[in-house]
């Protein structure tokens, strides 16, 4: 009952990653054909955004506590 099942595919093979299939790693790549120099731009760019996030939020949250510390 069970011994003839095939296996699911729900996810791609990764012992088979190679040139051949079609889920290949490299097609899975959003940065195929980016150098290095442009990979490192992008994840420095990205890091500057997060760190600008952090720091709103953190100053946001040092305003509204002086805020409150003068109304009580």
């Amino acid at each position: 009952m069970f011994a003839d099942q095939s296996p699911r595919r729900d996810f791609a093979d990764t012992l088979a990653a190679g040139t051949d299939v079609p889920w290949a790693w490299a097609a899975l790549s959003r940065h195929e054909g980016v150098d290095a120099a442009e990979l490192s731009a992008s994840s420095d760019a990205a890091d500057r955004h997060l760190l600008r996030l952090v720091m709103c939020a953190a100053a946001a949250t040092l305003l509204l506590a002086l805020v409150s510390s003068l109304g009580a």
